[in-house]
């Protein structure tokens, strides 16, 4: 058993040398190679969600256009801002598909009706008043809701590349006329741009409300009010939606060709270096055969090894589709954790590059191939999660030593072409390592089994031959007692026999008895009569001699 392990031991030792060379190599040119040349990681991650454009700052905004959007959606609200929303020209009218001002205003006065308090035009005292078109969600109310800007705002580009935003869409959403409503001057002056609920309930010097002093309906400003605002914010979801909806799929469709593409250049690279790392070495070792010359031996190993890098090619297309899925869940997954919380460009990077490992490590782990034992899958399936979690410590320190690196003057300008490659070779090492843990930790286990099953089967054989020597002496006494009980039933039987015959002698004994009984009873019976004739022949004596 010690021989066989110290074997294993010495050939897990080997591997552990060859899987050194495999995984910096796979390091170096996939996640800290290909990766890091074909995706251009945000903060954030490729589409605006609402929680990161709300932000102060624009450094998890996904897009240019959406950090113009947020840029316009920071402006201090101003009458310059308020200007950019209003439809008082036909050019802003037709814009925003709508009328102008002045025209909604005259189609709302034909109506009559002072539509915050109910009844016409006029104060409590009688006088006609001018009336007033009114936001019921006021301007500034839109100007201030991020969700607005990011939903609604539009983009152009001029042929500078200059950014410019258009609100013409936030413009009519506010001048709907779901959002206005006609009412007097005073009660519009006082409302100004705030709230208009807030407004109603808000108390004034004499303990009135403003409700109270302008002669508004409670009931009307909250069913307005609920009508706008439901209005605004079902306009703004919608957009919304259809907005990320098409930025997810245009990005996802593009995160899964490029995760694809470097899934399988990643393997087909791979095959490559290594087979030529090996064919050096080999030649190096071996030198060249005898009768070929060095241009013929460079040309059959590199045959070789492109039949090797061709016989990868059905591996390559299975993890395409692989890398594909991957690539698109990963860009979603990373889309709602941002609802959630802001995730700096290295975690996108190891949510990415960990998906398509975890997946197969937990597929090996709970779905094991029919090959192999559940051990079995279990100690692959761990060191496939090792190199995952070790991946990702060397994609979130990558930054941190590429600020270090360039802190040394000689190695500034080198510092992110070198970072890469020295944290890929650092990777591939210790998860090549970990892998060598792993296969020594289950070996161990293994053997540990193998030990303790094979002691339990020399206990059995034991407890076996100490129970076949007690069932043998078992056996011996049965057999002795066996003897004993025949020659008892032997003595039982003649016994019998005595008993027999005993048995007929006192049944002959019993019949003599009972004859001579019998006989002994007619006697008794004689001699009593014998006794009675003598007494009556005494009697008759006596008698006679009297007589004399």
């Amino acid at each position: 058993m010690e021989t066989r392990l110290s074997d294993l031991r010495e050939q897990r030792l080997q591997k552990l040398f060859s899987d050194c060379q495999q995984q910096v190599i796979a390091q170096v040119i996939g996640p800290f190679g290909l990766s890091t040349a074909m995706f251009e990681d945000r903060n954030g991650g490729n589409v605006t969600t609402l929680r990161n454009f709300k932000r102060e700052d624009d450094s998890y905004v996904a897009t240019d256009t959406d950090k113009a959007l947020h840029a316009h959606s920071k402006k201090n609200y101003s009458v310059e801002v308020r200007e950019e929303y209003e439809v008082d020209t036909k050019k802003k009218a037709e814009e925003a598909g709508s009328t102008t001002w002045q025209e909604k205003r005259a189609a709302k006065i034909k109506a009559g009706k002072d539509e915050y308090s109910g009844g016409t035009i006029t104060l409590k005292d009688g006088k006609i008043v001018r009336a007033e078109l009114d936001h019921v969600v006021s301007i500034k109310e839109v100007h201030d809701d991020p969700k607005i800007h990011l939903s609604l705002g539009k983009t152009n580009k001029d042929s500078t590349g200059k950014i410019t935003v258009d609100v013409s869409r936030v413009r009519a959403t506010v001048n709907h006329d779901d959002n206005l409503a006609l009412t007097n001057q005073p009660l519009n002056g006082s409302k100004s741009d705030n709230d208009l609920l807030d407004w109603g309930s808000a108390k004034r010097k004499d303990d009135s409300t403003n409700c109270d002093k302008f002669d508004a309906d409670a009931k009307l400003l909250n069913e307005k009010h609920e009508k706008a605002k439901a209005r605004i914010d079902e306009t703004a979801d919608q957009s919304l939606n259809r907005k990320q909806t098409e930025e997810l799929l245009a990005t996802g469709t593009k995160q899964a060709a490029l995760m694809a593409m470097r899934q399988a250049l990643g393997l087909l690279l791979t095959e490559l270096v290594n087979g030529l790392f090996n064919e050096i070495k080999v030649l190096i070792a071996h030198g060249i055969e005898a009768g070929k010359t060095l241009f013929d031996e460079i040309r059959e190993r590199l045959d070789r090894i492109m039949s090797s890098v061709v016989r990868k090619i059905p591996d390559a297309v299975s993890l395409m589709f692989q890398g594909g899925i991957s690539g698109f869940i990963s860009n979603l997954l990373t889309f709602i954790l941002n609802n959630f919380l802001s995730t700096a460009k290295r975690l996108v990077a190891v949510i990415r590059e960990g998906l398509l490992g975890l997946f197969h490590a937990f597929k090996m782990i709970f779905f094991t191939p029919q090959h192999m034992t559940a051990d079995q899958g279990l100690q692959e399936g761990l060191k496939i999660l090792g190199t995952v979690i070790i991946s990702t410590i060397g994609i979130l320190l990558n930054e941190s030593v590429s600020a270090f690196m360039a802190t040394v003057p000689f190695l500034k300008p080198l510092a992110d072409m070198i970072t890469p490659v020295l944290i890929g070779i650092m990777s591939g090492l210790l998860s090549a390592f970990l892998a060598y843990q792993i296969d020594c930790l289950f070996d161990r286990y293994r053997h540990s089994l193998d030990e303790k099953f094979i002691n339990e089967l020399m206990e059995d054989a034991k407890r076996s031959d100490e129970f076949a020597n007690n069932l043998t002496a078992l056996s011996k006494s049965s057999i002795s007692n066996v003897e004993r009980y025949s020659k008892s039933i032997s003595l039982y039987q003649d016994i019998g026999v005595a008993f027999g015959a005993a048995a007929t002698a006192a049944t002959g004994a019993f019949v003599s008895l009972e004859q001579a009984t019998l006989t002994t009873r007619e006697q008794a019976k004689k001699s009593v009569a014998m006794v009675a004739f003598m007494c009556e022949s005494q009697a008759e004596i006596d008698d006679f001699l009297a007589t004399f």
